[in-house]
């Protein structure tokens, strides 16, 4: 987890991630949209893209402008950016407009963690975690 949050553990980068998955490609809008200041957006967009989450495209030579999208390992990352959207409309008590995703079946896109065998729902008490440097078994 140390290793996404030093990607993604900035104050800007998760709101680009947001901006790009609602559409929004370029760097004007991304800078208006997060209210980021654009030497710090800059700063960001380039460690998204050298992280492999972003890719920059041209889409004017004069004057040379680009626009960013996600690339694959951005797009794994679009469960995480549902799952804290939803998180944030639920427990933070925002009252910000909440923006609906549908699937393309039309419905709502509610995102949920499940067992890639059985594919239950993943809760506290239903998960051990072995390895890494935690104690040889932790429940959840």
């Amino acid at each position: 987890m140390s290793d996404a949050l030093e990607v993604l553990g900035d104050r800007y980068s998760l709101p680009v991630l947001r901006e790009l998955l609602y559409g929004f490609h370029r760097f004007s809008d991304l800078a208006r949209l997060t209210g980021a200041p654009r030497t710090l957006l800059t700063g960001r967009l380039r460690r998204l893209e050298e992280a492999g989450v972003i890719v920059r495209r041209q889409y004017s030579e004069r004057p040379v402008r680009h626009e960013y999208h996600l690339t694959e390992a951005g797009a794994d990352l679009i469960p995480v950016i549902l799952t804290l959207k939803e998180w944030g409309e639920r427990h933070t008590g925002h009252a910000e407009p909440k923006a609906v995703f549908r699937h393309t079946c039309g419905a709502v896109l509610h995102p949920v963690t499940t067992c890639g065998e059985c594919h239950e729902e993943i809760r506290p008490g239903g998960f051990e975690v072995a390895g890494g440097t935690h104690p040889p078994v932790m429940r959840g």
